[in-house]
């Protein structure tokens, strides 16, 4: 007789019940509880009792016991080929090699930033100074510029001029605002003033300077009037992170309420996947649901919600959000384990920059136990088509240009080859899978 209560393992309930014809499920079942002749599921936030005669408790109970002397027979020989299993060394190549090219090559932007988010996140597993190092060269570059200097302020350029191009720079662009990520964590292991100086100057526009909308979204730029997927990964995790840093919730619930109001207008309902762009002041909706983008979401919700507490009063509504993108984005998943660039077309590429941040922000929300742990398979796919298919010789390749709303079809000829962000976001994503070591 099975004792109880017992956490049962949910891939063996699944296989078990799914095979007996009782019931389907998918990965919104994540804790199942034996109740002596029932099972309970919980689906999301909601208990499901699953009657079972005293019969299929001894055969479930047969068929666990199977299962565990199973695994346990090759386990020596996995824990052997685990690290190549999990593409470290691949990993640590692209860490190497981008480390070659010298810092003062890269400008302060957001691709930049994304990429050497990245590389710090491959410092904290490896302990390599030579990447913080690294990093710190490029910083100095930019440590005693002006607020106005480095935030454009006096920009007169638009992301789009009449031939729907870029036009310069443009004034409070949220772009210049992740680089701060980087600033932080180079504080937080260094210790010095002048980086804290510039986490301090950008976080301060974002609270007191940057346009918002009616409701406080924060714009992308100064004179947009548009929410865009994007901002949400140059804003929210800085604020957030400063926020817990400085004990000001303030800084926190401004993130948290970030994601919420632009959920309200650019998560699809149905897919729960992201539109790229939405206009407060005309109504009009970009309503591409695009690969990169919900990339940026997924990142910045891990990266936001790992500062915030569990019962912080905003925290289930952005876990919500996330458990309705993570469905999306496994419905979305191609048969080969990646994810194109536009998420709902098929027939448009596979993008590995999209394909890298899904990864990072499925692994690190199941981490948190914000997603239940299923997602971790889909993620752990996704890792190693992208080694298969996109990293060779320390390079990341498959990484689509610069992206701004546009019409669809712009988005399928957009070209690819590498980026600064399909870097960091591939070293990001490493990150996470060398946790599973």
């Amino acid at each position: 007789m099975i004792k109880r209560p017992r956490i049962i393992g949910m891939a063996i309930f699944e296989n078990f019940m799914t095979s007996a014809g009782c019931v389907s499920l998918d990965d919104r079942f994540d804790i199942v509880v034996d109740r002596g002749s029932a099972l309970s599921v919980r689906q999301d936030q909601h208990l499901i009792s699953l009657k079972m005669t005293a019969s299929m408790v001894r055969q479930f109970a047969a068929f666990s016991l199977s299962i565990v002397i199973l695994a346990a027979v090759p386990i020596a020989a996995t824990a052997a080929s685990r690290q190549a299993s999990l593409n470290r060394e691949k990993w640590i190549a692209v860490a190497d090699h981008l480390i070659q090219t010298p810092p003062e090559d890269y400008p302060y932007d957001w691709g930049e930033a994304t990429l050497f988010i990245g590389l710090l996140k491959a410092y904290e597993r490896t302990h390599n100074v030579t990447y913080i190092d690294y990093v710190e060269k490029w910083a100095a570059l930019y440590t005693t510029k002006s607020r106005e200097e480095l935030l454009e302020l006096d920009a007169s350029g638009s992301h789009r001029d009449e031939s729907g191009e870029g036009a310069g720079p443009i004034p409070g662009d949220c772009n210049r605002w992740v680089p701060g990520v980087v600033m932080l964590s180079l504080f937080q292991q260094r210790n010095r003033q002048d980086y804290w100086r510039m986490v301090q100057m950008i976080t301060d526009f974002i609270r007191e300077g940057a346009e918002r909308s009616p409701e406080g979204g924060l714009d992308h730029w100064t004179g947009s009037h548009e929410y865009w997927v994007d901002t949400l990964y140059m804003a929210c995790p800085l604020l957030a992170r400063f926020g817990k840093m400085e004990n000001k919730p303030v800084y926190v619930d401004d993130a948290a309420q970030q994601f919420i109001l632009h959920a309200r207008h650019l998560q699809d309902e149905k897919t729960g996947l992201f539109n790229h762009m939405w206009d407060w002041q005309t109504g009009q909706l970009t309503p591409v649901l695009w690969g990169r983008g919900n990339g940026w979401v997924i990142m910045a919700l891990a990266d936001t919600m790992e500062m915030m507490d569990r019962n912080h009063a905003s925290f289930p509504a952005l876990q919500q959000i996330a458990l309705h993108l993570a469905r999306g984005l496994r419905v979305a998943q191609d048969r080969d384990g990646l994810w194109h660039t536009v998420l709902n077309d098929p027939t448009s590429y596979t993008e590995c920059s999209a394909s890298s941040m899904y990864v990072y922000g499925l692994l690190k929300l199941v981490r948190l136990r914000v997603l239940p742990p299923p997602y971790k398979k889909i993620a752990l796919r996704g890792w190693a088509a992208i080694n298969a298919h996109y990293v060779k010789d320390g390079v990341v390749t498959g990484v689509s240009g610069s992206t701004d709303p546009h019409p669809v079809d712009v988005y399928t000829k957009i070209e690819v080859g590498t980026q600064t962000w399909g870097t960091g976001a591939y070293l990001s994503a490493g990150s996470e899978v060398d946790r599973l070591r």
